[in-house]
């Protein structure tokens, strides 16, 4: 480890970059995990695994130059002349990248994720009074339009029982075509039966052995999620809007940062949208502290632990109208986050406003209520009076409701606004504007109150510079994340590396200096 070090060291051109990311890798801690992964690969039988190390090193350097392919993973360990000095001459397969992402303990590469942040907290530049939540998505290797719906799974089941499941040769795809054929005369008067033949046939490349074996893992998921199809390939992703607008199958991409841009954690979750994602991102965030608490005991110089804690129950949790839900409202206040999350109709008239001001059209919703304006304390009419809050009712309801479960703060009750004066109004006689009701939760209305005073307006408008900078670091520059990774296990470990490499570039600025 220390003879490559120095080999590379020596090289007047030697990135940055490289030399951190070896020096990383060789660490007391990094070297520790990587020997569970070692040992994870030993084999008496067959050629010898590689060494976790070096995989760790190249994938590392691959993804901070924008490489995130295999096969050019495994060309760039042929012509770089300072990955042939870390490999010591050894050139890793496309393989062997594929299954160092695929095969790896996932806790064991978090683990190696969290060493950053041992290294930063060391040098004093992590600190949790704020963070930064945000998502996007990060699209997966599955085609769009390689979908199987739950009639083709039970179709699956039937073509087991016929014992027609091809091998996707041409030989066995052959022999399941007149094996239908013969179905189809046997059934012949069977309308419904015939119909199902015709259209195994019309897919008879999804009606083979590899998919049949994940045919549990798409009934499951099918039934869990109440959806109409998934990906054939990937059926673990979801399919969603991307920010491109189009529709693909993803991960919701969910990142949490410091004030000084720098990431806490990283998930990838499966809800197509950011509604209901605090539960686990706050699950998350706790899981990572502990984990990072046991490795800074283990490895780390300081012995704040006393002190990590106390700042992450004491942090303000920033994020965008996104996550405006009642649910995730719910969670942040049983688990008493102090949270500043934007609301929808704050967010809906800001991103007006700056649209007239560039001369696009405005954004309306058909509503009554579109041309009222939230302020603190209440409303201003159409007619410029402000109108107060004089009013809560509780809805009623006559029929069983989703909501009899909840607790009293996140049920929906009705917020009644009336005019304190109309007097001078020249539209007193005709208006319609004196009372105003909104169907909303306690919980929405207090985020909304506090989001209308401007000291924690200055502590939202630093949102974006953290969220939209780690997300363009990871996305690179065609604006899009597409993960490498072909399994769940994969792509989640890909995503805690991805992180990684962020977070030693960001200690490379922080220290302005290379190891």
């Amino acid at each position: 480890d220390c003879s490559i070090l120095n080999k590379l060291k020596q090289e007047e051109d030697c990135p940055k970059m490289l030399l951190t990311i070896t020096n990383f890798a060789f660490s007391k801690m990094v070297q520790n995990l990587m020997h569970q992964l070692d040992s994870e690969f030993e084999s008496k039988r067959g050629r010898p695994a590689y060494p976790r190390t070096l995989l760790l090193i190249v994938v590392l350097y691959c993804f901070s130059i924008d490489i995130a392919n295999y096969t050019k993973m495994e060309e760039e360990c042929k012509k770089n002349k300072f990955l042939l000095i870390v490999t010591c001459g050894l050139k890793p397969s496309r393989n062997s990248f594929a299954n160092f992402l695929n095969k790896s303990d996932a806790k064991v590469i978090k683990k190696v994720f969290i060493a950053t942040l041992v290294l930063l907290n060391d040098l004093h530049f992590l600190d949790f009074v704020k963070l930064f939540v945000d998502g996007t998505d990060a699209i997966v290797r599955a085609s769009r339009n390689n979908k199987i719906t739950p009639k083709e799974v039970e179709r699956l089941k039937l073509m087991n029982e016929w014992n027609l499941l091809h091998n996707n040769t041409p030989k066995s795809i052959n022999h399941t075509i007149e094996g239908l054929e013969e179905k189809l005369e046997f059934y012949k008067n069977d309308e419904e039966m015939c119909k199902t033949i015709n259209s195994i046939l019309k897919r008879i490349n999804l009606y083979n052995t590899n998919i049949f074996s994940k045919l549990d893992i798409y009934s499951t998921i099918l039934n869990e999620r109440n959806i109409g199809s998934v990906s054939v390939s990937f059926p673990e992703a979801c399919w969603m809007k991307t920010k491109k607008g189009i529709y693909d199958f993803a991960f919701n991409l969910q990142e949490i940062m410091t004030e000084n841009h720098i990431i806490l954690t990283g998930m990838l979750l499966t809800q197509s949208n950011d509604w209901k994602t605090i539960k686990d991102v706050l699950k998350n965030i706790y899981e990572t502290i502990d984990l990072f608490i046991e490795m800074q005991r283990e490895f780390g110089e300081r012995r704040n632990y006393s002190e990590i804690r106390k700042r992450i129950r004491e942090h303000i949790l920033i994020a965008d109208s996104g996550y405006f839900s009642t649910e995730n409202l719910y969670h942040l206040f049983i688990n008493k986050i102090n949270a500043l999350v934007m609301p929808k109709k704050l967010s809906e008239d800001h991103n007006n406003s700056l649209r007239r001001e560039n001369g696009y059209k405005e954004k309306r919703k058909k509503s009554t209520k579109k041309d009222f304006i939230r302020v603190k304390n209440g409303y201003i009419c159409p007619f410029g009076r402000f109108m107060r809050l004089v009013e809560v009712k509780k809805v009623k309801r006559w029929k069983p409701h989703k909501e009899d479960t909840f607790p009293d703060i996140c049920k929906t009750k009705k917020y009644i606004f009336k005019t304190y004066s109309c007097k001078g109004c020249p539209n007193i006689e005709n208006c319609k504007h004196q009372r105003l009701v909104i169907h909303i939760s306690d919980l929405i209305y207090e985020m909304t109150e506090k989001f209308l005073n401007k000291r924690y307006k200055i502590h939202y408008k630093a949102r974006f510079s953290r969220s939209e900078g780690i997300n363009g670091f990871l996305k690179g520059d065609n604006g899009v994340l597409k993960l490498i990774g072909t399994t769940e296990n994969a792509v989640n470990n890909e995503i805690q590396l991805r992180n990684t490499i962020y977070n030693l570039t960001r200690l490379i600025n922080l220290k302005d200096t290379a190891y």
